[in-house]
């Protein structure tokens, strides 16, 4: 943890020498002579700051080098401002020497990265997992990664998986969850819905403000998207029971795997967990209302949108909860 923080207050201090070290770049210009500004500046801006942010911040946290790219780019763009020119100084020089370094940097990353998928799809036929193994190694934050994993998720689901087959890995029993408390119901309501809804409420903002008009038309198809992509997760990757361990999957939202031995109990409804707090729980029911809680005997990794989470009890909607809690006491013996 003191590690943790120490990065995290280095990185600010770094961020914030950043950003004085530009203001101060930008202000003094003017009182800066003219034949030095335009090779001092773009060297500090484009160079020096994009370099002290490799070695203090990308080095440390093994982080992608197309992380150093914008910082170049940031740096030139001030420089322009600062010079009242593109074609001030040593710019265009500068820049011409700095694009083919930048576009040795992406084709280098970009395999890297293809090969980070590849690997990751040899390795499970669970898209999620491509996409958050590859997120990883660009950004090394579990949160982050799953939340830019996630996103791909939505677009491959929503728009790729029409002629996939659900997930399920050899020796495992499947169980759907996808029409649990109505769930599918309310989306193909929603489905039939969206499109009249979009219109009139285009229709309607754009007699305001048709710029207005097209970002609610832009959000409401981008929220579209994601409800049919989550739902088509919700299909392609069931609750699965296999020898020894349990699967629990919901959408793109969260998933973990349950040795059987860990789980205490499997309860029906939420009055038989009353020995579990609230605080060591996690819902992931339709609308919240689960009809089957895994209770186990200690706390077990859950992986989330939002990160890791380690709780006692997860609680599920299942098509079929009896056939579900039988199956999990038939893997137990």
């Amino acid at each position: 943890m003191g590690v943790a923080r120490s990065r995290r207050v280095s990185l600010i201090a770094f961020c914030a020498l950043c950003v004085a070290l530009y203001a101060y770049g930008v202000a003094s210009a003017p009182c800066i002579p003219s034949h030095i500004e335009g090779i001092a500046l773009p060297l500090d801006f484009m160079v020096g700051i994009p370099l002290g942010f490799y070695l203090l911040v990308v080095r440390p946290r093994r982080l992608t080098l197309l992380s150093v790219v914008p910082v170049i780019w940031i740096g030139y763009a001030l420089s322009v401002l600062a010079l009242g020119s593109p074609n001030a100084g040593i710019l265009p020089a500068l820049l011409s020497a700095l694009i083919p370094v930048e576009l040795a940097v992406a084709v280098r990353e970009c395999l890297k990265i293809t090969r980070t998928f590849k690997a990751a799809k040899t390795e499970s036929s669970d898209p999620m997992v491509w996409f958050r193994e590859t997120m990883l190694y660009l950004v090394r934050k579990d949160v982050a990664a799953n939340m830019t994993a996630a996103e791909l998720g939505v677009w491959y689901y929503a728009l790729l998986s029409w002629r996939k087959k659900p997930y399920v890995l050899p020796g495992e029993r499947a169980f759907s969850y996808h029409n649990a408390g109505g769930y599918m119901n309310m989306m193909l309501g929603l489905a039939l819905a969206f499109p009249v809804e979009i219109v009139a409420v285009h229709l309607l903002v754009s007699q305001w403000s048709v710029p207005a008009a097209i970002v609610v038309t832009a959000l409401s198809v981008y929220a579209a998207i994601w409800l049919v992509g989550d739902a088509r997760a919700r299909i392609l990757r069931p609750i699965a029971v296999g020898e020894g361990s349990a699967r629990l999957e919901c959408g793109i939202q969260m998933e973990t795997v349950i040795p059987v031995s860990h789980i205490e109990m499997v309860a029906l409804s939420d009055n038989e967990i009353g020995h579990v707090e609230e605080s060591d729980r996690l819902n992931y029911g339709a609308f919240y209302r689960p009809n089957v809680w895994l209770a186990m005997r200690s706390p077990v990794e859950v992986r989330t949108l939002l990160g890791t989470k380690h709780v006692r009890a997860v609680g599920v909607s299942v098509d079929d909860p009896k056939a579900f809690a039988a199956a999990i006491k038939e893997a137990a013996k």
